[in-house]
């Protein structure tokens, strides 16, 4: 059987895992021969074989020997120089970038027809879980109606934490830092900035349009603190950071913000790193997935995953753009708990009020205009029947 020979752009915490998977693994019948880093002097766990090593990109692009690009770096512009270059060369890419795939996710689509190559990108969305697979080929005969997902270890770790184990915010950041969860810089995590490149992917293969991340609002989670955590406790709840989009007469509307789940929901025990997804489709129904989203070898085994696919030659299903859908700018009106600043709130409408909070009923887009002026101000979404509950328990506290 032939030995495929691969290129490898970058070595931190996913690209080590490939390589070290491939180098211990006969049977995936793909050697490593080149690996572009920025620092061929640094300090690395294990060891390399001699001149493996390189900072010139092109020493891999203009390789006619090798038979793949693996794509694993950080910088999003410099990557989609790689591919677009790997694609002219008439190289099939395999990539984890999320960011590039969200910002430039057509054109590298229409680059990848032109130069009649392959490009697949399982590793760039929730890990461990095949997500883009299942989207491609299980519903494929289906019709999506909705999509949520915790889709960022860092995230669900640091609430995991904040809500179960009564850690403030930046100890319980510290603690993800320390595990490897979250970079020294954790922006693009905590911002919500990161789930929103995953969800912008995922809305392609779930519903066929392509939609710049941009467009998505959204609300981190870096301003909750002790008000928010102690609400949550108090009502039994949970706080999870969700990304989700609907499908509402072919108008696709989505969102990612924090919001409050209950015990009954099951999104309420996806904890720590760990991610979860809930698609619901016309004959399916709902069907939820739950694995690891962060770490090493999790990322690596969607990479490695989509290598097998190069190796055998196997053309994963992709989405057809769908003309008849479209994105929609307009958000549902819902209950949202407001807090972070003492003003008066204008032009919304006000359903309860203690002294640390507010629980509103307002949209996404509105929330996001108000914030503009008062920067501390955060929101949670609180589904309707969570909020039925919880205003029969502060009913009953008021009558006493």
């Amino acid at each position: 059987m032939k030995k495929f020979k691969a290129g490898l752009f970058g070595l931190g915490v996913v690209g080590s895992g490939v390589y070290t998977a491939l180098k211990q693994n006969e049977k995936y019948g793909i050697s490593i021969e080149k690996i572009a880093v920025k620092n061929i002097n640094k300090q690395r766990d294990f060891d390399l074989p001699n001149g493996i090593l390189t900072t010139e990109s092109d020493e891999i692009l203009n390789n006619e020997g090798l038979d793949f690009i693996i794509e694993l770096i950080n910088d999003p512009e410099e990557a989609f120089g790689i591919v677009k270059k790997a694609f002219e060369k008439g190289k099939s890419v395999v990539s984890a970038n999320k960011k590039m795939v969200a910002l430039y996710h057509q054109e590298l689509f229409e680059l990848s027809e032109k130069h009649g190559v392959k490009f697949f990108y399982e590793g760039a969305v929730c890990g461990s879980i095949p997500i883009l697979r299942l989207l491609d080929q299980h519903f494929k005969s289906d019709t999506v109606k909705s999509l949520k997902a915790i889709a960022n270890g860092t995230c669900n770790f640091i609430l995991s934490k904040m809500v179960s184990e009564n850690q403030d915010y930046d100890s319980a950041l510290k603690d993800a830092q320390d595990l490897g969860f979250a970079e020294l810089d954790p922006y693009s995590d905590v911002s919500g900035e990161d789930t929103r490149f995953k969800l912008a992917i995922m809305i392609y293969h779930a519903f066929g349009i392509f939609v710049h991340p941009n467009k998505i609002p959204l609300q981190g989670i870096n301003f909750l603190d002790e008000n928010l955590v102690q609400f949550a406790q108090k009502h039994q709840l949970k706080i999870k950071l969700i990304g989700e989009a609907h499908n509402i007469n072919d108008k696709i509307k989505a969102k990612v913000e924090p919001q409050l789940v209950s015990e009954k929901q099951n999104f309420y025990n996806i904890e720590n790193e760990y991610n979860g997804i809930l698609v619901d489709a016309e004959f399916t129904a709902e069907q939820f997935v739950k694995g690891k989203g962060a770490g090493s070898f999790p990322t690596a085994l969607a990479v490695l995953s989509n290598l097998k696919d190069l190796k055998y030659n196997l053309a994963i299903s992709k989405s057809s753009v769908k003309k008849e859908i479209e994105y929609s700018n307009e958000a549902e009106k819902e209950i949202y708990f407001l807090a972070g600043f003492n003003d008066e709130i204008p032009e919304i409408e006000i359903l309860d009020r203690e002294d640390a909070y507010y629980i509103v009923n307002s949209d996404i887009y509105h929330l996001e205009k108000i914030k503009k002026k008062h920067p501390n101000l955060y929101w949670v979404k609180i589904s309707q029947d969570i909020y039925e509950k919880i205003n029969a328990v502060l009913n009953n506290l008021k009558l006493r």
